[in-house]
């Protein structure tokens, strides 16, 4: 929830006109809807455009779909409602706003991994509101964007859907450790639609 644009390591940068995105600096915004059309200001996203969009990423992606012309959205690792989140996660969720984040993200500062380092630099504040914004989110609904669906099979936060275009053997963060396949797969799915 707290990643950015560590969240797409090579071969990512070699599909054509890529570009990963770090959030937006937190303005206030307190739904998804809100996160969508400040990212599509402050990051330029335009009609026509082809989005990424991991995890939380993913479902602001979602939200993007209904302010812009999206042409393909590739969710990796993401949902298209909140009944698609782990359910233990979803009951969960209202002690994010009482959860010792400083702290946790001092902790997680301390441990050499990527991801560790990512979150421990995320907006407290950022990753609280968007706990509670993604289990009152609407869901994707009615699109005209082709949607692909990439997952891990062994996805604890988001389990795999009844459908994934692509299902990788990973968890919740097959962009990082299935990078190459996730990119081959759109490189191979871009050129057969467009």
């Amino acid at each position: 929830m707290g990643a950015d644009r560590r969240m797409y390591p090579a071969p990512w940068d070699s599909l054509p006109h890529f570009a990963a995105r770090d959030w937006v600096r937190p303005a206030g915004e307190k739904t998804l809807k809100d996160i969508a059309a400040s990212m599509c200001a402050a990051k330029g996203i335009r009609n026509g455009d082809v989005l990424v969009g991991a995890s939380l990423g993913g479902m602001v992606a979602c939200e993007i779909t209904k302010i812009r012309n999206i042409r393909a959205l590739y969710l990796v690792g993401s949902a298209i409602s909140k009944g698609e989140v782990n359910g233990w996660l979803a009951a969960l969720h209202p002690l994010a706003q009482v959860a010792p984040l400083d702290w946790l993200q001092v902790s997680a500062g301390q441990l050499p991994t990527q991801l560790a380092d990512m979150f421990s630099q995320a907006d407290a504040g950022f990753v609280r509101t968007m706990c509670s914004a993604i289990f009152a989110w609407e869901g994707l609904g009615d699109t005209q964007t082709k949607v692909f669906r990439l997952h891990g099979k062994h996805d604890l936060v988001i389990p795999p859907p009844a459908h994934a275009d692509l299902l990788l053997d990973g968890g919740h963060l097959i962009t990082m450790s299935q990078a190459g396949p996730c990119v081959n797969f759109i490189r191979r799915s871009v050129l057969n639609f467009s």
